[in-house]
């Protein structure tokens, strides 16, 4: 595929953060009913409306990039909505999950997605934070009895948390967040991770989970997705807690066994929990829910809300819209969830650059450095992921043909092919 980007058309399934808005602005992209003065022309096209997938089959063929937040549902845009992209550069997803799109035949057709998966994770450290004095002093319980006009000033089994021990489950970038956080209130950090990774502060690291629960008064569980750490708490490990501790789980859905969470509180096994993400939990803004742990008291329950705030946001606008713009401008394809990772350089004058993505097989670079060996090659950068080859080669003239575009274009492993 020959792809041109003399005219880009943007089209908004979601409103974007203002950030990103602004960066989109700047680029040089007007919202169709305003006036567009650049010489290459950028458009973006607002549709805030669920759209069937044959409405979305319809719509995206007109577009070279599609821009979503993470809150729609899984695989919004399909397989066969991706395939009638014939157009699409780029999808930017503005949250930290792309699973609202088929990243696969996304990948396939060359398209990179874009996502913003780690400018969150200071506001689920935070909201860990207040899940462990909140839990500490009951508040949840005491709020919500004199919201029913219930008086009940008691403390028993409400402490500080000044002097207490937190273990973390998983010390990556949250994990570690929450554990510089929880120092400054004086707490003990220990952590365990299956990884061998370097404590911050005052953190010290424990051989087996099992270490971590038992002298824990607090467990916060922060891993990522993924089969080896579904259920990773559950009854055994629940036995393991003191019996005045607490369990918080702001990261993986099915990390904890909620059944068996419930059954432990019920019994007294440990003191309090607090989630805020829960197993087969719905998607979008609004809908019903119901958990096992409903009506339990001094446990508390949000929906998966620990990255939602203001600065969260904006930092995700910022980052995705970026990167987009990058991708238009310069063929950079750094923070993808599915395509090879290429931090380019500023395209210098007299030079023009050619992008090829290509299925990453066995002769296909000689094939490629064929056609590029008749012109003067100044740079050149090939990365790979899975299947799929990236190549950035900035050629020193200012006239370059169509025709040796066409020609990596027809090859029979190239996947698509554009100039800048």
């Amino acid at each position: 595929m020959l792809a041109n980007t003399k005219e880009v058309r943007a089209l908004l399934l979601d409103p974007l953060p203002s950030t990103a808005m602004e960066i989109f602005k700047s680029a040089g992209f007007r919202v169709r009913s305003e006036a567009v003065f650049a010489t290459i022309r950028y458009t973006i096209d607002e549709c805030f409306e669920n759209l069937t997938e044959a409405q979305l089959v319809k719509r995206i063929s007109e577009y070279n990039v599609v821009c979503l937040n993470d809150e729609r549902d899984e695989q919004y845009l399909t397989d066969e909505v991706i395939k009638s992209g014939h157009r699409l550069l780029a999808i930017g997803v503005f949250g930290k999950n792309p699973n609202c799109v088929d990243l696969e035949v996304a990948q396939t057709m060359g398209i990179p997605v874009f996502a913003s998966p780690f400018q969150h994770q200071g506001s689920v450290a935070e909201i860990t934070i207040s899940f462990i004095i909140l839990l500490a002093r009951q508040i949840g319980d005491r709020s919500k009895e004199i919201h029913k006009g219930e008086w009940n000033k008691i403390s028993a089994g409400c402490t500080e948390v000044r002097g207490k021990k937190l273990g973390i489950i998983g010390y990556g970038q949250v994990g570690s967040q929450l554990g510089v956080m929880a120092e400054t209130l004086s707490m003990e950090v220990v952590f365990f991770d299956i990884n061998s990774v370097m404590p911050i502060g005052r953190a010290k690291a424990r051989k087996t989970i099992e270490d971590v629960l038992t002298e824990s008064d607090y467990v916060s569980v922060n891993v990522h997705s993924a089969p080896e750490n579904e259920n990773i708490i559950g009854q055994q490990e629940l036995k393991l807690m003191k019996k005045n501790a607490y369990l918080i789980n702001t990261s993986h859905e099915n990390a904890v066994d909620i059944d068996a969470l419930a059954a432990a509180l019920k019994a007294g096994q440990i003191r309090g929990a607090a989630l805020d993400v829960f197993p087969n939990a719905p998607h979008g803004k609004k809908s019903e829910y119901k958990s096992p742990l409903a009506g339990l008291k001094n446990v508390l329950m949000t929906p998966n809300i620990g990255d939602v705030t203001i600065e969260g946001i904006l930092r995700v606008g910022t980052e995705v819209s970026n990167a987009i713009v990058n991708n238009i401008r310069l063929g950079s394809t750094v923070g993808t969830a599915n395509f090879p990772s290429i931090s380019a350089w500023p395209l210098k004058t007299g030079t023009r650059r050619i992008i090829n993505v290509h299925r990453n097989v066995r002769g296909v670079l000689q094939e490629i450095d064929y056609i590029l060996s008749a012109y003067n090659v100044g740079k050149q950068i090939l990365e790979t992921k899975d299947y799929l080859g990236y190549i950035i080669v900035d050629i020193t003239t200012e006239e370059v043909t169509a025709e040796i575009v066409s020609q990596l274009a027809l090859l029979a492993h190239t996947v698509r092919t554009r100039i800048l």
